[in-house]
């Protein structure tokens, strides 16, 4: 099972850098929980909602792009993606490999937590956007 969980996350995710973000929404339990990063580098924990909120602040950027470059199954519901993320404002690049670990409970992802390199927060600081 983790195997195809593994191909719908790198679908969703190629879906969503397209412009079709509902799969990878719907990828995501609605109760789900996200160990993730805020603009200045602190982490916290978001729930779905809060979480795909985050992501709004994509639009206000020049450029983004987020692409599954790797993924590793361990047992049978971790996902580990390697995510090349890049963002741009203006002169300001970001282009990162993230880490994305995903639990999967019946072909939802229903826990994840990200790390991110230190240029995540000092390229958010230069742009001066919030969310």
């Amino acid at each position: 099972m983790t195997i195809q969980n593994a191909e719908a996350l790198k679908a969703a995710f190629a879906a969503a850098d397209k412009g079709d973000p509902v799969p990878l929404v719907n990828l995501y339990d609605d109760a789900m929980i996200w160990a993730g990063f805020t603009l200045d580098g602190t982490q916290r924990l978001y729930t779905k909602a809060e979480f795909l909120e985050a992501f709004g602040i994509l639009a206000k950027l020049d450029e983004s792009r987020n692409e599954v470059t790797d993924v590793s199954v361990i047992g049978d519901e971790i996902v580990v993606a390697d995510v090349r993320a890049y963002r741009r404002l203006g002169e300001h690049e970001l282009d990162i490999t993230m880490v994305m670990t995903h639990r999967f409970v019946d072909g939802k992802v229903t826990h994840g937590a990200d790390i991110v390199p230190s240029s995540f927060e000092r390229f958010w600081a230069a742009t001066g956007l919030t969310v």
